[in-house]
């Protein structure tokens, strides 16, 4: 094993809140002041389970004293050994070869170099203690999830980003979001996101994996691994699946899923609806209860919608099926086969009016019940 003689940084494994920029100042100060060992250590209100930092009364580093060998005294100390070092190789790999496991613990403390160590011991405090906190527990999985939580809203928020209720708020550490957005509560953010400007997001809105372009709004929905381009207005209660790609200024309405499909700009799918494997063009109005047949029992199918189609309401493409543009389908119409572009497609039964039928269903109903009597 190489052996340096430069320095050796040593830090725990479970202590990820530990910040960069406190790494590179304790190496710092440890190359300036000339140390043989610099210890990170922190003050904490409940120190217990930590190393105590014990000094002379003038202030000097003395030693650092174990929980399971401290003393009562000892253990009312608040200064705890962070588990952070900087070492001078030339100093350390001496001192490891005489550790000895004579502690209450039978382990080898690597807290006994410091004292094995002859030379200058110097230690620096870190500025937030919290990012010292180590995490043998799902409690304290959770209390470190939460500081790295507020550390992410807080640098959204001041890189210009609204975030109504912090406390409410999820997003992830990869999640870009730009200026003068604004999320609302109970927001999910993760993955892979970016999210543009002057966005409003939320509440109740979970968007991962996804690009979101400059003013779009997306409300009480859910998104994963979708693309949307500037101004497209989401929800509420919609959901947008995997592949999905909506133009600029698309309105996706109420409880509307899509899924794999391309929206061309301007368009509308207001609400109630489902598109699964569909090309729309530009300026198409997609009507209420329409949606894409695209599974036939064997594969997916694709249906083509040209620009500027007038879908009514209840229509149903039986897919595969093209659509042309300008093209009109009637409201509850099944679209089996292509529909040239200017047409109108109705497809769907003649209505039949029966005069009287409701007197006559009271008087067999009337009969039924006098029957049982």
């Amino acid at each position: 094993m190489h052996r340096t003689t430069g320095t050796v940084v040593v830090i725990y494994a479970d202590a990820p809140l530990l910040r960069g920029e406190t790494l590179q100042r304790l190496l710092a100060e440890h190359r300036a002041s000339g140390a043989a060992v610099t210890l990170l250590t922190a003050i904490l209100d409940d120190p217990r389970g930590y190393g105590r930092i014990l000094r002379a009364r003038n202030g000097a580093f003395r030693s650092i004293v174990e929980q399971k060998d401290a003393s009562d005294a000892e253990k009312q100390v608040h200064e705890i050994n962070s588990g952070v070092y900087c070492f001078r190789g030339r100093d350390l790999w001496p001192a490891l070869q005489k550790l000895e496991n004579k502690n209450k613990a039978q382990e080898y403390y690597l807290t006994d170099v410091v004292a094995l160590i002859k030379g200058k011991v110097q230690t620096m405090l870190v500025a937030d203690a919290k990012e010292i906190l180590g995490i043998n527990d799902r409690r304290q999985l959770a209390q470190a999830e939460h500081v790295m939580r507020e550390r992410i809203l807080d640098d959204l928020m001041s890189r210009g980003v609204t975030i109504t209720d912090p406390r409410s708020t999820f997003v992830d550490a990869d999640v870009s979001i730009g200026q003068d957005s604004v999320i609302h509560p109970f927001s999910t953010i993760t993955g892979q996101t970016v999210v543009g400007e002057d966005c409003v997001i939320g509440p109740m809105t979970q968007i991962r994996d996804s690009s979101i372009g400059d003013g779009c709004r997306i409300e009480r929905s859910h998104l994963e691994r979708v693309k949307l381009a500037a101004n497209v207005t989401v929800g509420p209660f919609s959901r947008l699946r995997p592949g999905t790609e909506l133009g600029e200024g698309v309105h996706v309405g109420t409880h509307t899923e899509i899924k794999n499909s391309r929206i061309g700009a301007g368009s509308a799918v207001p609400h109630f609806s489902y598109l699964g494997d569909a090309v729309v063009g530009t300026n198409v109005n997609i009507g209420a209860g329409s949606i894409t047949a695209n599974w036939d029992g064997f594969q997916k199918n694709t249906t083509e919608i040209g620009d500027g189609a007038y879908v009514s309401c209840d229509t149903i493409f039986v897919a595969p099926v093209r659509i042309g543009s300008d093209a009109t389908t009637a409201a509850d119409t099944v679209v089996t086969k292509d529909v040239p572009a200017g047409s109108l497609a109705i497809g769907r039964a003649d209505m039949k009016i029966v005069e009287g039928y409701t007197a006559r269903r009271r008087a067999r109903h009337g009969a039924s019940k006098a029957a049982k009597k």
